[in-house]
């Protein structure tokens, strides 16, 4: 594993056992036919060229695996949206993205101390939520947060 700091965690993962995993698995649009899913598997292509080099410097392919979610349309027509991949590694230091607001409530927000590149905000958890079945262990998660703009031809109706 190699070890590496950003902003201010300290972590180890290994980069040939997470492109592995994330090589062999399926789209994120094979588990959700949401017009969310589809824009943000579309519009990796349009990310800024150091976000998505920040992403697969891990292994990871931003297309597959991941947990992400819509929250809404900016002004601009952008979208923002947050979620978290798997690499196969661990957290020696740092602290938690994620910061309880009470003893009783479970992890509830970002943190203000993120790693911001062009936009988007990163940060790694001690705990994993979601992990695949068969993902390679130890695992990691990363969190992320950002505009991505919209680049389906068909638009979200309104929900209520």
């Amino acid at each position: 594993m190699k070890q590496i700091k950003i902003h201010n965690w300290c972590l180890e993962f290994d980069y040939d056992k997470t492109k592995d995993f994330y090589d062999s698995y399926y789209l994120i649009t094979d588990g959700c036919d949401c017009l969310y899913c589809k824009n943000f598997v579309q519009a990796i292509n349009y990310l800024p060229n150091d976000v998505l080099s920040f992403i697969t410097s891990f292994g990871i392919d931003p297309k597959k695996e991941g947990e992400i979610s819509e929250y809404c349309e900016n002004g601009d027509g952008t979208h923002l949206y947050g979620g978290f991949f798997h690499i196969v590694g661990r957290l020696i230091s740092g602290a938690d993205v994620w910061v309880k607001n009470d003893e009783e409530s479970t992890h509830s927000y970002f943190d203000s101390n993120l790693y911001e590149l062009n936009g988007f905000s990163f940060g790694f958890t001690y705990g994993s939520s979601l992990v695949p079945e068969g993902f390679p262990e130890p695992d990691l998660q990363i969190e992320f947060q950002g505009n991505i703009p919209w680049v389906i031809s068909e638009k979200p109706g309104n929900i209520i």
